[in-house]
């Protein structure tokens, strides 16, 4: 079961939403060195500590993560900082 779901809806459009979703995926690698694998309009991410994948939908971008034992008292932060990446990528209006 995964540690955090995370849903915003948007309208950048598909193409748009995708784009994010890759300069999400190269982030993470830069900055974490996970490994990222694409499959149609997901982006599956792998590293320590950490499982999950990027979904960029036609009307909203979703995320899910599964933590390991290390990372799990980090949650809250960390699921702050994809909800900052999210406003970032697709603001509320």
């Amino acid at each position: 079961m995964p540690d955090i779901v995370l849903s915003r809806p948007h309208a950048l459009g598909l193409d748009a939403a995708r784009r994010a979703v890759d300069e999400v995926a190269g982030r993470l690698r830069e900055e974490f060195g996970v490994s990222t694998r694409r499959e149609g309009e997901t982006v599956f991410v792998e590293g320590r500590g950490v499982t999950g994948h990027l979904e960029a939908g036609p009307h909203d971008l979703r995320v899910v993560a599964t933590l390991g034992l290390r990372a799990r008292p980090f949650k809250r932060l960390l699921k702050r900082e994809i909800e900052a990446e999210l406003d970032r990528l697709a603001p509320l209006s």
